[in-house]
């Protein structure tokens, strides 16, 4: 008997050592990716006035994206590298929370997470790709094709939004944040106020859905982000102080 549990204690202060080390990492990224989240607004905000720029006028949005090109680049590569950052940050919260994603609450939340990156990714690539091209044949294209590429410019605008910020930032987001916070509410792998405040968190970004559906713009889209990265800054924390 004594020289089984010596034998184990070298593999328990191992698994020790990998959790703190993986609860460090965690933390951090969470941490990160909360901060991260600020990012595209200083750049964009201060290159082309977004995201307050995104109700101008078609022919308006072009001509600024033409004139800061590289800043608009910028900009949302920072956020299309916090939006693919959010897969990692909820599949590292179900790990922890659940202790692995064995558990089907814990492949939902790790499912619906690396969902909502991906759309996010997908909505975020039209202005660092297709955009850019328009902006660039606008600045030198005659009246009426001016108004084609306008046209065109509106159209993927809409169609781009609706897969990254009605799919990704609310939709899936909602799935992914609110499957967890309600999971670890009855299982206790989670602080009841950490818990709490995700739930929140996904409350206002399952309010973003309700135009989509006919409803009334109650919740500003500032609101919702903001509060989730609030929502990861606290994991953030609580990840690192649980090592």
């Amino acid at each position: 008997m004594t020289s089984i549990t010596h034998a184990s204690l070298p593999h328990t202060t191992a698994n020790a050592a990998c959790e703190k080390s993986a609860s460090r990492g965690l933390g951090a990224l969470l941490i990160a990716d909360a901060l991260l989240s600020f990012a595209p607004v200083a750049v964009l905000g201060a290159a082309i006035g977004w995201p307050a720029s995104l109700d101008n006028p078609a022919a308006e949005q072009l001509a600024a994206i033409h004139a800061s090109a590289g800043m608009v680049a910028l900009g949302y590569g920072l956020y299309l590298l916090y939006s693919v950052l959010v897969a990692p940050v909820m599949i590292g919260m179900a790990a922890k929370v659940f202790g692995g994603l064995h558990r089907p609450a814990a492949a939902t939340v790790a499912a619906f997470g690396a969902l909502s990156a991906l759309a996010r990714a997908i909505g975020i690539l039209r202005w660092l790709t297709v955009m850019p091209a328009l902006a660039a044949a606008h600045d030198v294209a005659g009246p009426q094709q001016r108004a084609q590429i306008e046209l065109v410019f509106s159209a993927i605008t809409s169609y781009g939004g609706g897969i990254g910020e009605v799919l990704g930032v609310a939709l899936f987001m909602a799935l992914s944040l609110g499957t967890l916070c309600v999971a670890a509410l009855r299982s206790g792998g989670m602080p009841r106020w950490l818990a709490g405040l995700g739930l929140g968190s996904t409350v206002l970004l399952a309010g973003l859905l309700l135009p989509v559906f006919g409803g009334a713009e109650l919740v500003p889209v500032a609101a919702a982000v903001s509060l989730l990265s609030l929502w990861m800054l606290a994991a953030g924390v609580w990840a690192l102080r649980r090592t």
